[in-house]
């Protein structure tokens, strides 16, 4: 058998004199080195360049993957690549293209007349109108391009007119061009910062697949925001930031299941969460200046809760109101929610315990200490083991402690968990960055909680 497959290989000389061939002429005579005539199996030949040939709509999906730049430059590989990124859906990030004010605004005149469209995103998060009306109407045209038609993905935002760090003298915006809402029926994601939206918008404004939406410095009358979300049928998350004199702005919406508040209303506003079934997530990142009210109406699958601040004036959810941080009562304890993030200025055990008497299925709990906010906690039951908290004899699983320092309060607060809450299977310690962490204080940390020493690698 050995000596039958000796004597059929190839000679070693002919093998050679094979490999040497130019490969030009190897690709006249319709031979591959590993193509049909070599291998006699039918594999496709590989010339060295597998992605030309893939097949264009392919090639255009990877093309519109890329930045802007990459994008565009692709034009320039070879012949078969020329047509493919004026037909690929356009990638259009202006931010990232590193030009000027002035180049990138014929930059992106230029690039919306040559591109035949669809587009799959446009970014532009610095628009910059100083120069008046010419500009503005520069802009106006670029979403009426048959270039944006299709675009799924909108991220814009404006220089300001004016700037204003006191919140009772209002900031000058432009206003947000009309034909921005001419693309509303084919986004799936909108960002929209640093302007003023339309007084009125038409009935007939419909977001169809809109799924995620930021609205942040902006300003919007209650009734516009109103008819917005209205039209948004399979809305799921919402943002809200940083919104100047928005009064109250009431939200409704069968689909949504995230809502993130970020410094909603610098100081002053009012935000009702009416009717939203489906909300499981209400995120109050940077609570603002300590002006806000926030209403929950009905939120039934609600689980995942905060931070809650006494920069928040007001939270009122299920029945359930807290003054700063202190809750009114907890006779109508919230079941739904899991997880629940609070902010003390100090470890205050007393505090959090009143708290977790109001969230009986809590599992997951975050308490960070920042110094530079003030709660005062008034009227704070002490804990009284005689009557236990459920959450803590049943359901809480994780507690996370950000800006530990180890000191005699940590200690006391972080021990308190270890010893009571009986079904806690982990309780991280997020150090504060000023503590030198070695294996001193580590030790010392541990005999200090009384629990099991485990020492990381990098200490050992």
């Amino acid at each position: 058998m050995t000596e039958k497959k000796a004597a059929t290989a190839p000679a070693p000389a002919a093998a050679k004199k094979r490999a040497a061939a130019p490969a030009a002429k190897r690709r006249e005579s319709g031979e591959t080195g590993g193509g049909e005539a070599a291998n006699g199996e039918g594999e496709t030949p590989n010339h060295g360049d597998l992605i030309s040939d893939l097949p264009d709509a392919i090639l255009a999906t990877i093309i519109s993957l890329l930045p802007t730049k990459d994008g565009a430059r692709t034009q320039a590989l070879a012949r078969r690549w020329r047509p493919l990124w004026r037909s690929a859906p356009l990638n259009l990030d202006v931010d990232n293209l590193g030009a000027s004010e002035s180049e990138c605004l014929s930059i992106v005149s230029k690039i919306l007349s040559d591109h035949h469209g669809p587009a799959r995103r446009f970014v532009f998060t610095c628009i910059c109108l100083r120069k008046g009306e010419k500009v503005y109407a520069q802009m106006e045209s670029w979403f009426h391009a048959p270039a944006l038609d299709g675009l799924q993905e909108l991220r814009i935002a404006f220089s300001l007119r004016e700037y204003s760090a006191c919140y009772e003298q209002p900031e000058k915006r432009y206003a947000l061009p009309p034909s921005v809402l001419r693309l509303a029926s084919t986004l799936r994601l909108a960002s929209i910062g640093a302007c003023d939206f339309p007084k009125e918008v038409a009935p007939s404004l419909n977001f169809p697949f809109l799924k995620q939406l930021t609205l942040w410095r902006i300003f919007i009358s209650e009734d516009v925001f109103r008819g917005v979300l209205s039209s948004c049928s399979v809305l799921e998350a919402l943002k809200l930031e940083k919104l100047r004199h928005v009064g109250c702005l009431r939200i409704s919406s069968p689909t949504l299941r995230i809502i993130v508040i970020d410094d909603l209303c610098k100081g002053k506003g009012e935000l009702v969460i009416e009717d939203t079934p489906g909300l499981e997530r209400l995120l109050l990142r940077r609570p603002g200046l300590g002006g806000e009210i926030i209403r929950v109406v009905r939120a039934p699958k609600l689980e995942i809760l905060g931070l809650l601040s006494p920069r928040i004036s007001e939270i009122e959810t299920a029945n359930l109101v807290f003054q700063g941080l202190t809750p009114s009562s907890s006779k109508n304890p919230i079941h739904t929610v899991k997880v629940l993030a609070l902010k003390f200025s100090r470890p205050d055990l007393d505090g959090v315990l009143d708290i977790l008497r109001c969230f009986p299925c809590l599992e997951k709990l975050y308490v960070i200490w920042d110094g530079c906010i003030n709660t005062e906690m008034n009227s704070v039951r002490q804990y009284d083991p005689l009557y236990p908290i459920k959450c803590l004899e049943s359901h809480l699983k994780v507690v996370v402690l950000k800006n530990y320092e180890g000191g005699e309060e940590d200690v006391a607060f972080a021990k308190f968990f270890v010893l009571n809450a009986k079904v806690v299977k982990e309780i991280k310690f997020r150090v504060c960055e000023k503590i030198y962490i070695d294996k001193k204080w580590v030790i010392d940390q541990h005999r200090l909680l009384e629990v099991k020493l485990e020492l990381p690698e990098t200490l050992n």
